[in-house]
C-alpha cells in the first residue's frame, strides 16, 4: 500500500463510513483555522527547535460540534464549509490534505472513532519523549535499532537516553536539520538516506505528518514488512480507521 493510495484509502474509508452510518452529518458546518505557536505547542521547555517553533510547519485545527482535530502543514491557511464539502476537497497538495486530515480528526473525535487529536503543550512534549523512549526500550530486543523518521527533538532525546545513541538513527527532509548532531545522533537525509536507514533498522517510528506531506508512501515502502509506528496527532483518527499502529502519550 503506497502513500498516495494510503490517502485515497483514508478518503474512501472515511467517506463511506460517514455516508453509511452518519449521513445526517454531511451538511453540518466545519471550520478550520491556523494556530500560532503558543496556541499549538506553548513553551515546550527546554526545546527551542520544534518545527512549529522554527516556523517550518504550522498546525491547522478543525472544529466540529465541539470536537477539535489538528494536522500539520507547511501551507497554513483557513477553510470553512460542510462535511460534504470536505469530502470533495481534491488531495492535490499539502494544504488540502491537511484540511481534510484535520477534519477527519475533528469529526472522528466527535463520533468516537479515535482519540488524542490535539497536540501536547508546554512540558508535555518532554514527558512524551521520555515515555516513548522507555516504552520502546521495553519492546525492542537487545541491540535492535529504531529509525525516527521526522526530526522531533523531544522524542529523539527520549530514544537516545533509553536506548543509547548507537541504536537510534533520525531522518528529516529539512536541509537545515540534515547533518546536525542532536542527542548524540546525526540527522540523515530523509529522502536520500531512507533506504539505507530502513535496512539497518528493526523498527520505524514515523511522524504522522507524513500523511499530509506526501511521504507516507516512501516510508512504508522503504520499511517493507518491518514494524512501523506513527506518532503525533495528525494521524490520530486516520490511524484508527486504517489500522496503523500509533503512539502519542501526552496529546489531548
Amino acid at each position: 500500500m503506497s502513500g498516495a493510495r494510503v490517502f485515497e484509502r483514508l478518503a474512501e474509508t472515511f467517506g463511506k463510513r460517514l455516508r453509511n452510518d452518519c449521513p445526517y452529518l454531511l451538511e453540518e458546518p466545519l471550520t478550520i483555522s491556523c494556530l500560532n505557536v503558543d496556541q499549538a505547542i506553548g513553551n515546550p521547555v527546554p526545546f527551542t527547535d520544534f518545527a512549529l517553533q522554527r516556523g517550518e510547519e504550522r498546525l491547522v485545527e478543525a472544529a466540529f460540534r465541539g470536537a477539535k482535530g489538528q494536522a500539520f502543514t507547511s501551507s497554513p491557511s483557513s477553510w470553512q464549509g460542510t462535511v460534504a464539502d470536505l469530502l470533495d476537497l481534491p488531495p492535490e497538495n499539502d494544504r488540502n490534505r491537511a484540511f481534510f486530515t484535520a477534519g477527519v480528526n475533528a469529526v472522528g473525535r466527535h463520533l468516537g472513532w479515535g482519540e488524542k487529536t490535539v497536540h501536547c503543550r508546554d512540558a508535555s512534549p518532554k514527558r512524551c519523549g521520555e515515555t516513548m523512549g522507555k516504552h520502546l526500550a521495553g519492546e525492542l530486543g537487545p541491540g535492535e535499532r529504531v529509525a525516527l523518521v521526522g526530526y522531533q527533538p523531544a522524542i529523539l532525546g527520549g530514544l537516545a537516553a533509553a536506548l543509547g545513541s548507537g541504536r537510534v538513527c533520525v531522518l528529516d527532509l529539512n536541509p537545515e536539520n540534515i547533518g546536525r548532531t542532536v542527542s548524540g545522533v546525526t540527522v540523515l537525509d530523509g529522502e536520500k538516506d531512507l533506504p539505507a536507514a530502513a535496512s539497518r533498522s528493526d523498527l520505524a517510528l514515523a511522524t504522522g505528518s507524513a500523511l499530509t506531506n506526501g511521504t507516507i508512501d516512501s516510508i512504508l515502502e522503504a520499511f517493507g514488512g518491518k514494524r512501523v509506528i506513527f506518532f503525533g496527532t495528525t494521524i490520530a483518527v486516520p490511524a484508527a480507521l486504517l489500522g496503523f499502529e500509533r503512539l502519542c502519550f501526552e496529546s489531548e
